[in-house]
């Protein structure tokens, strides 16, 4: 029995042709990878027993009485971030001002940057150990100019915030 080179050219040909139409994305490929994305979400692990679950756990919320008013406290374990020039960051004063928090360095900066450019010239980083950033818009050496400088943060409004944004962050003592 002989195949001709014809016979042979026109197998392959069909076998490329089966191979490549198997190949095709389809509603149905698209509809599995969805449904796939959708199972490993619901499955994932919830935030609470994540690092980032763990910090906000372990941070103490309650509330700074300054005369008459009360403000959102949140007592957390910190410290200073060097600044993008590579100068070492301090922590000022008793109470910080928090206008952002971030898990990415780079963001935390930007918004650091920009509230410079608002007229916030002492806003800094500080960190936790998981890493976890905070943009500190200002230092405040008491509870009364602590309060004052937060409202005066929610009125002024110089960077988009979101709840829980902004609050009064008091640095634990090690």
């Amino acid at each position: 029995m002989t195949i001709s080179l014809r016979h042979t050219a026109a197998a392959i040909a069909a076998i490329l042709a089966l191979a490549a139409a198997s190949c095709r994305t389809s509603e149905a490929n698209y509809r599995a990878a969805y449904e796939k994305a959708v199972a490993v979400r619901d499955d994932a692990t919830p935030l609470d027993s994540t690092v980032y679950g763990k910090m906000r756990r372990e941070m103490q919320r309650s509330v700074l009485v300054a005369g008459t008013d009360t403000v959102p406290v949140r007592v957390l374990h910190v410290s200073p971030t060097p600044a993008a020039d590579g100068t070492p960051g301090t922590i000022r004063a008793p109470y910080g001002i928090v206008a952002g928090q971030f898990k990415q360095l780079f963001n935390a900066r930007s918004l650091c940057a920009r509230l410079h450019e608002t007229g916030y010239t002492e806003a800094s980083v500080v960190n936790t150990a998981e890493p976890y950033y905070y943009v500190v818009a200002s230092w405040q050496p008491d509870a009364a100019a602590a309060a004052a400088a937060l409202h005066e943060l929610e009125r002024a409004a110089p960077v988009a915030m979101r709840e829980p944004l902004p609050y009064v962050l008091q640095p634990a003592r090690r």
